[in-house]
């Protein structure tokens, strides 16, 4: 089986197509979880798959390291994109499918920006103060394709702090029925952020969330007045979050930034 690996600012997959020869959802989730073993395999964030399609380019489906198929996500929907273009599966401006809805993609060079369309937080809420484990958090919780909580207000924390109050409120199911994804953000100036999230399904800090960087900037945006674009810096890399206020609690965003792919092969029977 051929494989590329890609990551959007240091947020990986492995990426393969299925197009001739699709695979049933359990096997994916099974292989997702053989190949993303880092140091046992080849080791990713996750698997991304492409597959057909009868109303869009292509289908993109995405499990996480653990199995777990995700809605949506940020930073692979631009990987995917990249390898569909390279690969001449699709235009440099194309659309595909997700579990979240049809994306549109525009692929300039290592750049992509996907339009991710509206989100609101009529469906979360704007602003609540929120505590865990003795810290207290201001707080914006909105679906970007998948559950975002964004948390502003503590920025002495350290890494083990993060994955611990991350992990604490992903599990809280009386907040969150279907988990949620976790970010630590602190803005910087009006059209800069730094943040790290804390991945449902990952289950650990990631140098890079495409969906979290947006989350952070609608959020940052509501509470803090900052305006379109906005850059949110993780750990890996800078993504860019242009977007336009549609109503008082709703957004349309797109989200941009480097691709890069690192190496292509084909997957080991030891892998």
């Amino acid at each position: 089986m051929e494989f590329w690996k890609i990551n959007g600012n240091g947020n990986d997959f492995i990426t393969i197509e299925t197009l001739a020869c699709p695979m049933k959802t359990e096997e994916l989730s099974a292989l997702a979880r053989r190949l993303c073993r880092r140091r046992a395999s080849i080791g990713a964030d996750g698997l991304l798959v492409v597959e057909p399609s009868a109303g869009a380019n292509f289908k993109m489906r995405l499990f996480n390291a653990d199995g777990s198929e995700g809605e949506m996500c940020g930073n692979g929907a631009r990987c995917i994109a990249r390898f569909a273009y390279e690969r001449g599966i699709a235009p440099a401006e194309m659309t595909f499918e997700t579990l979240a809805g049809t994306m549109r993609a525009t692929v300039e060079g290592r750049f992509v920006e996907i339009d991710l369309g509206e989100y609101s937080f009529a469906d979360g809420w704007a602003d609540r103060e929120l505590s865990m484990d003795g810290a207290a958090f201001r707080s914006s919780f909105l679906w970007v394709g998948v559950p975002h909580l964004v948390l502003f207000g503590r920025d002495d924390l350290s890494r083990d702090d993060k994955v611990r109050i991350g992990r604490a409120f992903r599990n809280s199911l009386d907040l969150f029925p279907q988990g949620t994804n976790v970010s630590f953000a602190r803005p910087v100036d009006r059209h800069e952020v730094e943040a790290v999230t804390y991945e449902r399904g990952v289950e650990d800090l990631t140098d890079s969330c495409g969906t979290g960087c947006t989350a952070v900037a609608l959020a940052s945006s509501l509470l803090f007045g900052m305006g379109s674009p906005i850059e949110v810096h993780n750990p890996g890399g800078t993504n860019r979050i242009s977007f336009e206020r549609t109503d008082e609690l709703s957004f349309r965003a797109r989200l941009g930034g480097n691709t890069s792919v690192v190496t292509k092969g084909e997957v080991g029977p030891d892998a």
